[in-house]
């Protein structure tokens, strides 16, 4: 079984049937200069199974999530949230597009692809971050943070928290809040809307021209007093457009971070698009010395595939991969439809279900830090509050 080890040990490379219809593949890919990273992927035949995009607005362990939809056969983690070490809990994780059971618990800053659920069926989206929405049953045009198009109103959330890694003295990075980011202003002509979610449905909750704090609500809307004067608290926030595209109908959807595309070229591309980085700089994926352990969503002709990389940071050779080599490791194994990369680091882990046992693999070095003696939690591994999961 998986045991806990601060060494990346080779794999047996193996392939074995779960049930019909799912199959189970490890092995252990040597990069060159000693340098290795161990995969482990599952295929789900999607004409036999349905997948649910599942949130939680207090992160869990992807081993506790569950669905009610049907019989849990596998599970993955998607979609990048909030992660500090200050002792904050902001109202919502999530860092973007975040749509649950058809209430929108987080718009998007700035375009990108997203993976949606609907009825079971799965598919990809390219999730432009404008377009409408109601309030008080007076529509509004919208437009994400970091969007470049006017509208009515911008959208603000926890995306626009810049964290940082911070080392004191050689100790563990603790990941720290920029402060000055944690708030959002508006001129003497404009006007704050704080929203929260109440049983899950987004509403106003504060209606201000003083600065609102991020991390006690779950996004902000800015816009012109004359347009906002007549909200009033306790409205909610319904009829999400985006392009033309109703996603507030009976679906769930959820930002991916980016797409892998299938050349190089594409790959870059999508990096300098889809990421959120400084101006006069790169996204951090373009380096080749950002290596990470990933988790990705595929589809192929057949199948939805559950992937990810194990990786040991600060372990020599064992500390990850490049997103490029990423692709290519992923273009020579599959001939996917499409790619979206959920997450990386030490978020990444891949759950299988054989009978009754719920096998947990990725990142099982993982320790918690909470207590005054770290200890081995790599079962439980990094609390998440989204999961893929696939069930029948």
């Amino acid at each position: 079984m998986n045991l806990p080890s601060e060494l990346l040990e080779p794999l047996n490379n193996q392939k074995r049937k779960i049930v019909f219809g799912i199959n189970y593949s490890q092995e252990t890919v040597k990069l060159g200069n000693e340098r290795f990273t161990n995969l482990h992927w599952v295929e789900l035949d999607k004409n036999k199974f349905k997948f649910d995009l599942s949130s939680k607005t207090l992160p869990i362990p992807l081993k506790d999530f569950d669905t009610a939809k049907g019989k849990l056969v596998a599970g993955i983690n998607f979609g990048s949230f909030f992660l500090s070490d200050d002792i904050i809990s902001p109202a919502v994780p999530f860092y973007n597009l975040l749509i649950d059971n058809g209430r929108v618990c987080q718009l998007p800053s700035n375009c990108r692809p997203a993976l949606v659920t609907e009825n079971g069926k799965l598919r990809e989206l390219y999730v432009p971050a404008k377009g409408t929405l109601n309030i008080g049953g007076k529509t509004f045009t919208w437009t994400g943070s970091h969007g470049t198009t006017n509208s009515e109103l911008a959208v603000f959330g926890m995306f626009d928290i810049d964290i940082i890694k911070t080392s004191v003295n050689g100790l563990t990075p603790r990941r720290e809040m920029i402060n000055e980011t944690r708030f959002v202003t508006c001129t003497s002509s404009e006007l704050l809307l704080a929203i929260n979610l109440n049983d899950g449905r987004p509403e106003i909750v504060r209606i201000s021209n003083q600065p609102v704090d991020l991390t006690q609500v779950a996004f902000v809307l800015r816009g012109s007093v004359n347009l906002l004067k007549m909200c009033q608290i306790g409205e909610r926030v319904t009829n999400l457009e985006i392009e033309q595209c109703r996603l507030d109908q009976d679906c769930d959807a959820c930002s991916a971070s980016f797409s892998l595309g299938k050349t190089r070229d594409e790959l870059v591309e999508n990096l300098k698009q889809q990421l959120i980085y400084p101006k006069d700089s790169e996204p951090k994926p373009l380096s080749a010395g950002y290596l990470k352990s990933w988790s990705v969503v595929l589809e192929t002709k057949d199948s939805v595939i559950f992937f990810i990389n194990d990786a040991r940071p600060k372990v020599r050779n064992q500390d990850g991969i490049t997103v490029f080599e990423l692709q290519d490791i992923l273009r020579k194994k599959f001939e996917y439809l499409w790619a979206c990369v959920g997450d990386s680091g030490q978020s990444s882990k891949l759950m299988v279900i054989n009978g009754d046992t719920r096998d947990i693999y990725g990142n099982m070095h993982y320790k918690n830090y909470d207590g005054q003696i770290p200890v081995w939690n790599g079962l439980n591994g990094r609390p998440i509050p989204i999961a893929l999961l696939a069930y029948e």
